[in-house]
């Protein structure tokens, strides 16, 4: 995903918090799916169900294939590179024996998917024509060219991660030189903020024996050891069996974590820790429409300029002013007055106590959630505080109470800080990270008592029937389950005419309700529902007919006669503008002025030049 960095000192809004201000391109994210090619990896992974029959090499290409297919999708902008170690034929930049280097770090496009279906396609005996099996290629060597190849890229860079994907615990059994060597590599790319992530497949896989100390980060000198908010301490998790899971587990690591921006967090006067803002969820939307010049099909980009009317000067952002009607004057203000005034508080967070969780209800909801992490390097010992306010929040069940301003020219919002542990998965995969749920607390103006008239209240074996009903039909509800079908049906025609495909594939609606599970789970009490509630002749299936409104019987206003217009009197009162388009039409027409193809504007203007105002 691309980055992009708020510039809090101009970022200001004047509509509010909706907008985004001034934005600094910080460079775009790079991924390299550095796979294992040795002969294990075209063994059958075992524990698998039977209708897979995948090997390990196999279920990496198809993550790799998944994540190209996902980011032309999600973040087209993302450079994607495959590396292949254990190879017998040799090509890299720097020229180490035994790594190749499958593609180049590129945006994803449908040259290099259709090039992951081809050696999807491959069996054991066409790779080892092409490419060749062998296991004398060291992890040192394999990460020292995936460093290279970040070296090499031209673009700027604002991530940059390493997906390893190997059943083979051991790489070097017995050589503790080369152990050492790929510990000393790991902590280069560690120290160039490059993250090394480790995908083992199979059931055998003990990470214990060589990859742990690649990946899990020592004490520093200071004595700053890991915390439990470490994104290193995920990739401990038990061993991939099956496609899915690899799948699942690829998405949320390779997927760039964006800040909407970063704000310190005063918890008391002196004590302060600085916290990034992460978007919980947005809206996805159809990408918009782009101009390209039909000679040479590319993009058209404008520019817009504003002059004075009367001097034809250029106008510049300074020039601008901005008034207020008081007293029947106009009272000006400069733009950075009308800035300065809204500026009631400064960035960032400060705590003004703290509520029982328990207090904070789902129907106090204003708008989508933040998330919050700690920010390490703006404030040195920002993850230490962050972890123990976070520790004792959920101890104690209480959620921090804060007072938030996300940027300058910003709406303050009254915001509940929800602690939310850390959540694994049954192979020990992190689900959820641990951090704070900033939840939005609506003010006394965006709460109204509605007051419904005549409203008719149901009894109380209805409402009982009606809790039978919800109960059996109730399932825990996660947006990742209802794919938007309008969305998912644009990106199959368009995946379809890039690869140059006949054939669509079909997009299941989840949308839909299953009429036929939710019969066979509540059909007898949404039927025992239906008799309490409504007449033993309704049908469901027939359209409610609305009665028709009652006919007005005051009488209609006549239109007044076109003729009857004094058309010059009205001109010259300066109400030409008033007339309609037949009025004005006529009284030209009857004067002998070319009236055809006009539209109103200029038919007033032939009017005040005939009357001569």
């Amino acid at each position: 995903m691309m980055e992009w960095e708020l510039d809090q000192e101009d970022g200001e809004n004047e509509e509010g918090e909706e907008g985004v201000g001034e934005w600094s391109f910080g460079g775009r994210t790079a991924t390299i799916f550095l796979i294992d090619a040795a002969k294990e990896m075209f063994n059958e992974l075992d524990g698998q169900e039977e209708e897979e029959e995948a090997t390990p090499f196999l279920c990496s290409i198809k993550a790799a294939h998944a994540t190209l297919m996902r980011k032309v999708v999600s973040s087209d902008g993302d450079l994607v590179s495959v590396v292949l170690f254990n190879t017998r034929e040799t090509s890299n930049p720097i020229d180490l024996p035994g790594i190749y280097v499958l593609q180049d770090m590129e945006r994803p496009g449908a040259e290099k998917i259709l090039g992951l279906e081809k050696l999807m396609s491959m069996n054991d005996a066409n790779f080892n024509k092409d490419y060749g099996h062998t296991t004398s290629a060291t992890i040192h060597d394999a990460l020292r060219v995936c460093q290279s190849v970040f070296t090499n890229c031209k673009k700027r860079l604002s991530g940059q991660t390493v997906l390893m994907l190997t059943c083979r615990d051991d790489p070097h059994p017995g050589e503790v030189q080369q152990h050492r060597r790929a510990k000393n590599k790991a902590r280069d790319l560690r120290e160039a903020e490059v993250v090394l992530e480790i995908l083992h497949l199979g059931t055998s896989f003990d990470i214990n024996k060589f990859y742990k100390d690649l990946i899990i980060v020592e004490d520093d000198e200071d004595g700053n050891d890991e915390t439990e908010l470490s994104r290193e301490g995920r990739t401990l998790a038990d061993p991939v069996q099956r496609l899915g899971e690899l799948m699942d587990r690829v998405r949320r690591l390779e997927h760039k974590q964006r800040t909407t921006g970063r704000v310190t967090f005063s918890l008391a006067p002196g004590v302060e820790l600085s916290v990034g803002v992460y978007t919980t969820i947005r809206k996805m939307y159809k990408p918009s429409k782009v101009n390209l010049w039909k000679n040479t099909n590319e993009d058209v980009h404008f520019m817009k300029k504003e002059y004075l009317e009367e001097t034809g000067e250029l106008l510049m952002r300074s020039d601008y002013c901005k008034y207020q009607v008081y007293g029947g004057e106009k009272i000006k203000f400069s733009l950075d007055e009308v800035r300065n005034m809204s500026r009631v508080y400064d960035t960032g967070m400060e705590l003004l106590g703290f509520k029982p969780i328990t207090s904070i209800k789902p129907y106090f909801y204003t708008k989508p959630a933040n998330f919050l992490y700690p920010d390490e390097k703006s404030i040195q010992g920002s993850t230490k505080l962050f972890a123990a306010l976070l520790e004792r929040c959920l101890v104690r069940k209480v959620a921090a109470i804060v007072r938030m301003m996300q940027r300058r020219g910003a709406n303050a919002s009254l915001t509940a800080l929800i602690p939310q542990e850390e959540k694994l998965d049954n192979k020990k995969s992190q689900v959820f990270p641990p951090g704070f749920i900033a939840f939005h607390l609506p003010f006394a103006d965006d709460r109204r008592n509605i007051q419904v008239a005549n409203a008719t209240r149901a009894t109380a074996d209805q409402v009982d029937a009606a809790k039978k009903v919800i109960k059996k039909l109730h399932f825990k509800y996660s947006p990742e389950n209802f794919d938007n079908p309008d969305l998912q049906t644009h990106w199959e025609n368009v995946k379809a005419l890039a690869l140059n495909r006949s054939q669509v594939d079909e997009v299941e609606d989840f949308t839909v309700p299953n009429y036929e599970m939710i019969e066979q789970k509540a059909g007898p009490l949404i039927t025992e529902m239906k008799d309490l509630v409504f007449p033993q002749d309704y049908d469901p299936s027939k359209a409610i007919k609305r009665p028709a409104p009652p006919a007005s019987t005051a009488p209609k206003k006549a239109k007044p006669d076109p003729s009857t217009i004094d058309v010059e009197a009205m001109a010259k009162a300066g109400k030409a503008d008033k007339l309609t388009v037949d009025v004005l039409k006529g009284w030209l027409k009857s004067r002998g002025v070319h009236i055809t193809g006009k539209k109103k504007a200029e038919l007033v203007c032939d009017v005040i030049d005939q009357v001569g105002v």
